[in-house]
């Protein structure tokens, strides 16, 4: 296959393309996004609490709606990808926010267990097309020395705005009784609409995309501003020979079909990445979901719970910044190598002791290195897949690793916790994200400072020519 020189001239030009007040904006934005999705998820954990009590929930009961929005994300998850690579990245934001916002509103109106789960399976139809979209989309537009740092702000903000649904949450509780506080922050789900504005008129669309759709003149006017802004040359000259051999190499008509993640090396890749994810995910979906239960079944008062598992929220983000900086330099795997140890050990101390001092640090080195380490495991899932297949293979990833743990999981935590303590369900925890991380932190692939085309290369880099930019005038 032959590769348009002007291709390889403005993705090589892309990536030398620092932090500039554009690409600050296109995180600002992105984050907007995350922010809306963050406030939607978010709200199944204080409800929980409050609906048990008030509507009398049996354990079955509350494992349903506590998998409902997550059953909503892996069905929604299905079309997406494909959606995102045919038609592209930005109109799956915007229909997303626009489905699960208005479905959320329409949750405050319902009146008993199954009216409200299949308004929170709906819902979560949107979140799914919209979950994975910030780090995708970030992926494809920062330099290689600048991946996991953006990410990691956008990411931060995300974990962090989980503490709006809890803080809402002791709000209604407190002005309203128990039978109507429930219902506001779904009444609340309705401002992310107000937030399509600005997406629909500043959120550009994927480079990559882009060029993989053949429109290199408005990926070339977007490059040449993203320039402006950062005082560079616009040099048509610039060329990385080995963007263009991993380019050539790469069997685009073999990528063309979903089957392709079933062949190597796309699926070891995705084995590993998925085992890794859901570990991840595990260990946030109890704690989300869960976490003003289990604080409560440790002595803590119902509103104290909730602002508890709120402020791990809020520590998570700062977490996932932190992780952003320190992958950019050390490397993908080194860093996450620690934030699983670290939250392991959180998990053990939930486990093995209960004073007051050892639940606090075990709440925050699973808040700071459990929850915080997403911005890394998911751009990890990104810089897997080739253009061509990227929107599918993380979308795919997101729905297994969900649905192993979002859906399954979840649904049987209360039928769990009733037949086990809930230090033997952190212990298991425990267990799994060190058992389901080896792998990919043994045998993945490193991908920190490589240029995207050659992280998610399916040619062996050693076959390539190393990278080289030359000036071809």
């Amino acid at each position: 296959m032959m590769t348009n020189t002007s291709e390889v001239n403005l993705l090589t030009r892309l990536d030398r393309i620092p932090i500039t007040r554009g690409i600050v904006a296109l995180i600002a934005l992105l984050s907007l996004v995350w922010l809306a999705e963050a406030f939607d998820i978010g709200i199944v954990g204080p409800v929980l609490s409050t609906l048990e009590k008030s509507w009398k929930l049996s354990a079955s009961q509350t494992g349903l709606l506590a998998i409902a929005s997550t059953l909503g994300v892996v069905i929604g998850m299905i079309p997406s990808g494909v959606i995102a690579d045919r038609y592209g990245r930005r109109r799956v934001v915007l229909l997303g926010i626009l489905w699960f916002s208005v479905l959320t509103i329409i949750g405050a109106l319902v009146a008993n267990v199954w009216s409200l789960f299949a308004i929170r399976l709906l819902a979560g139809v949107g979140e799914g097309a919209v979950l994975p979209m910030p780090y995708l989309i970030l992926s494809e537009f920062t330099g290689r020395s600048r991946r996991a740092i953006s990410v990691g702000y956008a990411n931060g903000i995300l974990t962090a705005a989980y503490i709006v649904p809890s803080v809402v949450s002791l709000w209604a509780l407190h002005a309203y009784s128990p039978d109507f506080a429930w219902r506001v922050p779904f009444l609340l789900g309705g401002i992310p609409l107000l937030m399509l504005i600005p997406i629909y008129f500043f959120l550009p669309e994927s480079p990559r995309y882009l060029l993989e759709k053949g429109k290199i003149d408005r990926v070339r006017h977007m490059v040449e501003r993203l320039e402006n802004q950062a005082s560079l040359p616009h040099d048509e000259s610039l060329h990385d020979d080995a963007i263009q051999a991993s380019l050539e190499a790469t069997p685009h008509a073999l990528l063309d079909t979903v089957l392709a993640l079933l062949r190597q090396p796309l699926l070891g890749r995705t084995i590993m990445v998925v085992l890794h994810l859901t570990a991840a995910l595990l260990l946030f979906y109890v704690l989300q979901v869960f976490g003003p239960t289990l604080l409560i079944a440790r002595g803590f008062a119902t509103s104290n719970s909730i602002l508890y598992t709120g402020l791990m929220m809020l520590l998570a983000g700062v977490g996932s910044i932190v992780q952003g900086h320190l992958s950019d330099h050390y490397g993908r795997k080194n860093i996450l190598s620690w934030y699983v140890a670290l939250a392991t050990v959180g998990c053990l101390l939930f486990a093995f002791t209960s004073a007051t001092w050892s639940v606090f640090l075990a709440g925050f080195l699973t808040a700071f290195f459990g929850l915080g380490i997403f911005p890394v495991s998911k751009l990890c899932v990104a810089e897997q897949y080739p253009t061509d297949l990227r929107g599918r293979g993380v979308y795919i990833n997101e729905m297994i690793a969900r649905g192993l743990s979002g859906v399954v999981t979840t649904y049987f935590i209360p039928t769990l916790l009733k037949v086990w303590s809930n230090e033997t369900i952190f212990f298991a925890i425990a267990i799994v994200l060190i058992a389901f991380s080896l792998p990919f932190l043994f045998f993945g692939r490193e991908t920190s400072n490589k240029q995207l085309e050659l992280a998610t290369s399916v040619v062996p880099n050693d076959k390539l020519s190393l990278s080289r930019v030359k000036d071809r005038g």
